[in-house]
């Protein structure tokens, strides 16, 4: 046991004129321990080898207002007893306000368990509570040899945005047939891309028909791009391939929808065929539902929707004035009701269905 003391909790007499070169100079130290007596005798300890301030808390309510008020501390000794079994979450909190004063943690009788704990809370030593030789060397030792506060970790670059390029013949039939799911995957953060093959002169003022189709893909959430083939005679050679891959090339989509071959428009089956050519390196492939397609499109993959992907695929095909009110298929309660049709497929009220070309890495599964 150290000598007995008469001086209280949060004493802060020293010995006049310490020695400049003792191993504490100037150090300002604060003492936390269960006993008043211990922690007088374990502070007048540390002024005799030269700190220039020590203050002594006798619980740990009292170590823990000092630790939190506007005081610079050099270094702490604390009682163990004071965290209890939460040494290291003790420890923890005195680095959250002094990163750069480290601490040593005194117990009656220092064990394996409790170094582990000290260890783990980055305490600079474990000493026994009644070793004032022991104390100050290690006091000395911390001080001399500061560990580097910790670094914040770098953050992590924030992951690419998955790509998908959705590819139709004319204006209004990647809406009709996807715009629920691009509508959800621009909200979810995607890159989409829309590109359309021709102005669809034949159905309409191809002028109008491109403004229509801009409107249509900017509510969406989706960049157009639209190309000038003929509507009604789009082919599937090799300079439709070459359109298609200008835009592969620039969107590197990570997948691609595009309509089936099992569609009875000349235009939806060149494109088709046509993409798929183009797309040869691009991982995952789906085929959407055209109102054109025949009971041989066998979807495989259901994209969930929900109200609001909806309510945004049918604005978007409001947004083809020109022909909603000419066209059957436009019809928002036929198009509402196929939505809720699919949706039994995927356990979902609404959704819009995909059939695999190629699927390298499933994405598309809710």
């Amino acid at each position: 046991m150290f000598p007995s003391s008469s001086r209280g909790s949060g004493d802060d007499q020293r010995p006049s004129a310490p020695d400049a070169g003792a191993p504490l100079a100037g150090a300002r130290l604060l003492v936390g321990d269960r006993d008043a007596a211990t922690a007088a005798a374990t502070a007048e300890a540390l002024r005799t080898r030269g700190a220039a301030h020590v203050r002594t808390a006798v619980s740990p309510r009292e170590f823990r207002a000092a630790e939190h008020a506007d005081q610079v501390w050099d270094l702490a000794v604390c009682d163990g007893a004071f965290a209890g079994d939460a040494l290291t979450e003790f420890l923890e909190e005195w680095h959250a306000h002094h990163p750069a004063a480290p601490v040593i943690v005194t117990e009656d009788r220092p064990s394996a368990a409790r170094a582990v704990a000290a260890l783990r809370g980055r305490a600079a030593d474990l000493v026994a509570r009644h070793d004032p030789d022991a104390l100050a060397g290690a006091a000395a030792h911390a001080l001399a040899h500061p560990r580097r506060a910790p670094q914040a970790a770098p953050a992590a670059p924030a992951p690419e945005p998955v790509r998908m390029l959705v590819v139709g013949a004319h204006p209004d039939d990647v809406e009709i047939a996807a715009g629920g799911t691009i509508h959800r995957r621009a909200g979810d953060g995607w890159d989409i891309t829309v590109l359309t093959l021709s102005p669809g002169g034949g159905g309409g003022d191809p002028v109008e028909r491109r403004r229509e189709a801009h409107r249509a893909a900017e509510s969406m959430g989706a960049r157009l791009v639209l190309e000038d083939l003929p509507d009604g005679s789009i082919r599937d050679d090799s300079s439709t391939v070459r359109v298609i891959e200008r835009t592969v090339a620039e969107a590197a989509p990570d997948l691609v929808l595009v309509h089936s071959d099992h569609d009875t428009h000349q235009d939806h089956r060149a494109v088709h065929r046509a993409t798929r050519v183009a797309c040869r390196q691009v991982p995952r492939v789906f085929c959407y539902q055209s109102p054109s397609a025949t009971v041989a499109y066998r979807p495989n993959r259901f994209v969930q929707l929900r109200e609001e992907d909806v309510d945004a695929k049918l604005s978007a095909i409001r947004a083809h004035g020109s022909q909603a009110s000419s066209r059957w298929y436009l019809e928002e309660d036929l198009l509402r009701s196929t939505a809720r049709y699919w949706g039994r497929y995927s356990r979902s009220r609404y959704a819009e269905p995909l059939e695999v070309l190629r699927d390298a890495a499933p994405v598309l599964t809710h």
